[in-house]
């Protein structure tokens, strides 16, 4: 290969990029609209449940537990129903997604120290929302629970050995145990914080498997591909020289996207970008070679644009970059090891919000490179077979 016919074609592809002004739009206007729109829309936070309360003890206790669904940012209590079949009216036409009953007797059960049992009546027609919901009201359940034994000890009785005794007092002042809890890394459990970096690893899968892809279909397509190979071109520099414009264009979108992200949605930046971008190198490394790869297999740009949106789609929802990949059927975890974006968005997360580096990471490069390094091989090898 000859560094100056690589460096031709390259320019001339840059050159072909530039007059072609409906390419500008995928290359950054998508990724911004693609970043701040799944930073806000997609997120695993719930707050202002719609519930509705039926309370058949209208105690102050009962009024009490209520309070602590309302004043807590996650339940909006839109609703005071007389009877049951009211929540299940409010349900069926989705004005409510979470019912609560309290039972009579309520605040007389508790104290007595008799269990009062609450139902939950959830709607699970979306799955993860109706399990946040009952995780919310269990955690909120047990702290009023909890509060209400704390405020009964007798701490004196308690010291002395007299177990039961210490339960005498209607009210205590100290807490037996006092619950600290540190978060680290997203210390407001901030979805966008998870999902930009995400994002990084979806949008550049995206656009330089699209962008290579399209590329070299369309010179089929038109014709050209044979006038570039009746030049002294060898096929080998032909693949080069047209693969360099697009990993300039990755570079450019890493960049782009986390500016954004810092700006828009301040996600923490606690690594070393350098890092990143040498990481990122690699990652290009499969994401063009899957473009390649799809140019291999088809003729026409539409069947180019089918097989990538089908190939992409099914790798970003099995990479882990939205949903638990422990979540997933065994056979399916370990068909993900073999997706290159599983590994890098480790990566991404790592470097920005913990602050990781190479030491903690190597695994992980090493599976994107290798990776990499295969799938680049292979595609090129196959498209060089084409060619010929």
């Amino acid at each position: 290969m000859k560094l100056s016919r690589i460096i031709a074609t390259t320019i001339k592809e840059l050159k072909q990029m530039s007059r072609d002004k409906k390419l500008y739009p995928l290359l950054f206007v998508a990724p911004t609209l693609q970043i701040i729109i799944l930073g806000y829309a997609a997120t695993f936070d719930i707050r202002s449940i719609p519930t509705a309360v039926l309370n058949r003890d209208s105690t102050p206790l009962s009024r009490e537990y209520i309070r602590s669904f309302r004043h807590n940012g996650y339940f909006a209590v839109n609703f005071e129903v007389t009877h049951r079949d009211e929540i299940y009216r409010l349900l069926d036409r989705g004005l409510v997604k979470v019912g609560i009953e309290i039972p009579l007797d309520f605040e007389r059960n508790l104290k007595r120290g008799m269990p009062s049992p609450v139902q939950f009546i959830v709607d699970g027609t979306e799955s993860n929302s109706g399990t946040i919901a009952l995780n919310y009201a269990r955690i909120i359940t047990e702290t009023f629970s909890s509060q209400l034994i704390m405020n009964r000890i007798d701490l004196a009785a308690l010291g002395a050995g007299d177990f039961l005794g210490s339960f005498r007092r209607e009210r205590g002042r100290t807490t037996l145990i006092e619950n600290r809890t540190r978060l680290w890394y997203n210390p407001d459990l901030s979805s966008a914080d998870f999902m930009v970096p995400g994002v990084i690893c979806m949008i550049l899968l995206i656009v330089t498997t699209n962008l290579t892809a399209l590329s070299i279909v369309k010179e089929k397509e038109i014709g050209t591909m044979e006038q570039l190979l009746a030049t002294p071109l060898k096929p080998s520099e032909l693949i080069v020289g047209k693969l360099i414009p697009f990993i300039i264009i990755g570079f450019i979108d890493v960049l782009f996207i986390l500016i954004i992200g810092y700006l828009v949605f301040s996600i923490p930046v606690r690594g070393s970008i350098a890092l990143l971008l040498l990481l990122s190198f690699f990652y290009l490394f499969s994401t063009l070679g899957l473009g390649i790869f799809v140019s291999t297999i088809v003729n026409t740009q539409e069947q180019s644009m089918i097989i990538t949106f089908l190939i992409v789609l099914t790798m970003n929802t099995l990479s882990g970059v939205m949903f638990p990949i422990e979540n997933m059927p065994q056979i399916i975890q370990y068909l993900t090891y073999f997706m290159p974006i599983r590994h890098f968005a480790i990566i991404v997360r790592g470097i920005l919000l913990r602050g990781i580096g190479m030491e903690i990471l190597w695994p992980q490069v090493l599976a994107l490179f290798l990776l990499g390094i295969t799938t680049l091989a292979l595609s090129i090898n196959r498209l060089r077979n084409r060619l010929q």
